[in-house]
């Protein structure tokens, strides 16, 4: 067998220790170090000196092929029979993987070279090092022990408690429950994070006063934007006290200089209209602060700095005076209807961190640019989706970010400008907002611990279905028979789907039997079941961060396919078997193989719901006609005018069988013969009691509605969330 043959052979064995020998007369190391990397394909660490890198389960496969093969080219069929075995994948999963790997080992290195059409090969210098060799690393750790052996007794003596130290973490470190940083920094066992705040439900989106002796929080179920209270508490243990009373949708609370203010951002759903409010430290009412100013933080005595809509809802980050006097922009999405929600100015103030969204509406990595204006920067911390807050450490030198590039949100940091993401949290619970305390020694956070349940309910009663999991967007066949939901490791609510992707899969209700729609690493953020009960749409993110639909057979007879030049989210079927679909603001439609796209609605759509079961109708989310406000409407597919179904709460959805619709979230309406909409008033409904007054409306007192074939079956939510805000020390 010749040397290419051999190779070959060998690369069918990612574990084995016979792997792509190039002389199959020796034995394959356990160790290599390429730059300032170790790998340890054995125990599945990539690590950058001592810090632990963190890859993917695929991505990390990947990188062992490559380097094993060093010099070598791996053809791209060859790596995905290798990676995936007994999977029908597309070439993306494989270029995902490279992406990742890439950003991991830095944006500036060139390690893997694409030959393109052909494969890759990994091309940077790669030591190997046989059982019992030294490395680098190693080397190091054997000098510093000598130079402790060589030291007096006395000086021994006083550094016994950190060798104790260092041995114990170490220790941890082998558990994986540790990361130290290349500044010796570290993030403490859990038994040192201090809870602040003890409540039975959520405390979120922490902030402190500037001179760190007040903290306020958000009381409510979203981390982001969503119905709760204002409350302000001295630190560290005084009594929460509750500023605001209403039912306004607020977020981002913020100190004034002085701290005697707290602003904080409401949003009005109807008009979608992202105020500032202001509410005294000390108690009083409630006063509108800003106009068209979300997201408000202070930069000086009287400077602030905002997100602001430009038109429609494209916004960008403003810098002005209090009073809005001066006012200049400081970043501007480059897509109209892109978004970029938070900003935080650093220290110096000369750079600010921001988190946005894309014209879909999807959240994006973070990204920082100078406060001139005059650039839109780069991104930075984990570039992946779902960065949705961010923080600067006093003396400028750190980045803080929370994130879910693996679908749970921890704390990551870099350092500024030039470093490398590094995650700083880890364990079952996830951690979301970051406000970093005035000394810089320690950083406030929301830490959660949740389980969302899904069950069905029929003929034989109620049940769970999803058991040990976090079951999400379920989706019942059209036979009733089986049900379709996402698995996603984060569940903060039951439309956690809309931001994170997960793994698809089917169960069969009678026997209980559960298994993958797709195998492979396609993550799913949504989908659809076709009309026939025979294909699923998928809508996924390629490695570029693209929105791309897939099309799959839901008995796996075929591999999926990618409708190509097709960018899009919300994938919905209509009964003829053609995909609805939204990109930017409009809704497209196309065919299953992917011809036949144009456009199917006139009006700006941003959420695409459902299509009616007579395709007539498809309900979106969208500004009314000749008004400034946002409402839920049916929009004609048949060229009629749209009707508003009302609020923000009015989400509209029909059982399989088309005889009745699901309005409001909780509400069975039965429909007369050949209608597809319930009655509705002039300018849709206003109010739940409007609802509750329709002719045989039911209400059903579960979260999370999703009707079945009928009135009498559908899946619904159950949950258990907690989360209050922690400090966690970094020195």
């Amino acid at each position: 067998m010749n040397d290419e043959s051999s190779r070959k052979a060998g690369a069918k064995n990612i574990g084995g220790s016979s792997f792509a020998a190039r002389d199959t007369n020796l034995e394959i190391p356990e160790l290599y170090e390429f730059g300032p990397f170790r790998l340890e394909p054995g125990e599945r660490k990539l690590l950058r000196e001592n810090e632990v890198i963190s890859l993917t389960p695929k991505a990390f496969d990947v990188l062992v092929l490559l380097v094993r093969n060093s010099g070598h080219l791996l053809e791209k069929d060859e790596l995905i029979r290798t990676l995936w075995p007994d999977s029908f994948v597309e070439e993306g999963n494989l270029t995902n993987s490279i992406f990742m790997l890439r950003k991991a080992l830095g944006e500036n290195t060139d390690y893997i070279e694409t030959v393109p059409k052909k494969g890759y090969r990994f091309v940077g210098a790669v030591r190997q090092l046989p059982d019992g060799a030294e490395s680098a690393v190693d080397r190091h750790t054997r000098e510093k022990r000598l130079v402790v052996a060589a030291m007096p007794a006395s000086a021994w003596r006083s550094t016994r408690i950190l060798a104790v130290i260092i041995l114990t973490v170490f220790s941890v470190l082998g558990a994986g429950r540790v990361l130290w940083w290349s500044s010796s920094i570290r993030v403490p066992d859990r038994s040192q994070w201090v809870p602040l705040t003890k409540l039975p439900d959520s405390a979120s989106q922490p902030v402190l006063s500037p001179d760190g002796r007040l903290l306020a929080f958000v009381r409510g179920p979203s981390t982001w934007i969503g119905p709760g209270q204002i409350y302000v508490k001295f630190m560290p243990d005084g009594e929460p006290v509750q500023l605001t009373h209403d039912d306004l949708i607020k977020s981002d609370p913020a100190f004034s200089p002085d701290g005697s203010r707290i602003t904080y951002t409401v949003l009005d759903p109807q008009h979608f209209t992202w105020d500032t409010w202001g509410v005294p430290t000390l108690r009083g009412e409630p006063q509108l602060m800003m106009r068209n100013a979300s997201g408000l933080s202070w930069t000086g005595p009287h400077q602030v700095l905002f997100s602001e809509i430009k038109k429609g809802i494209h916004m960008g980050i403003v810098a002005a005076d209090e009073n809005r006097l001066g006012a200049r922009d400081i970043y501007l999405p480059t897509d109209e209807p892109a978004m970029a929600h938070r900003s935080y100015l650093s220290p110096n103030g000369k750079w600010v961190l921001l988190a946005e969204m894309d014209q879909d509406h999807q959240w994006l990595p973070c990204r920082v640019v100078p406060t001139d204006g005059n650039s839109s920067g780069r991104l930075v911390g984990p570039l992946a989706r779902s960065c949705m807050s961010a923080a600067w450490s006093p003396d400028c030198k750190w980045m803080y970010f929370t994130a879910n590039p693996l679908g749970v949100n921890h704390i990551w940091r870099q350092r500024f400008p030039d470093g490398q993401p590094e995650q700083i949290t880890f364990g079952p619970t996830e951690e979301e907002g970051i406000a970093m305390a005035p000394d810089g020694r320690s950083f406030l956070t929301s830490v959660a611990l949740q389980n969302t349940s899904l069950w069905i309910h029929d003929a034989t009663g109620e049940r769970q279905i999803s058991l040990e999991v976090n079951g999400s967007n379920p989706r019942f066949t059209p036979d009733g028979k089986k049900l379709c939901y996402l698995v996603v490791k984060e569940a903060t609510s039951k439309f956690a789907w809309f931001r994170n992707p997960g793994e698809l899969r089917i169960t069969d209700l009678e026997s209980g039997h559960s298994e993958p729609v797709v195998r492979g690493d396609i993550p799913v953020l949504d989908y659809d079941i076709s009309r026939d009960g025979k294909q699923i749409v998928i809508g996924t993110t390629d490695q570029e961060g693209v929105h791309r639909l897939w099309v799959a057979q839901l008995d796996r007879s075929l591999p999926p396919t990618q409708l190509a030049q097709v960018e899009g989210v919300q994938p919905r079927f209509g009964p003829s078997g053609e995909i609805f679909f939204r990109h930017a603001e409009a809704v497209y439609r196309v065919h299953p193989d992917g011809t036949g796209l144009r456009k199917a609605v006139a009006e700006p759509v941003y959420l695409v719901w459902n299509v009616s079961p007579d395709e007539r109708w498809i309900v979106g989310w969208a500004p009314l006609r000749d008004r400034g406000s946002m409402a839920m409407q049916a929009f004609s597919l048949e060229g009629r005018s749209p009707i508003p179904i009302g609020d923000s709460f009015a989400f509209l959805n029909w059982t399989l069988d088309g005889r009745t619709a699901l309005l409001g979230g909780r509400y069975l309406v039965p429909l007369s013969l050949g209608e597809s909409l319930p009655r509705m008033p002039e300018g849709g409904f206003h109010s739940e009691q409007e609802i509750a007054h329709l002719p045989g409306a039911r209400r059903i007192e579960e979260s999370g509605l999703v009707p079945g074939p009928s009135s009498d079956i559908y899946a619904f939510y159950r949950g258990t969330i907690q989360r209050n805000v922690y400090r966690i020390p970094i020195q």
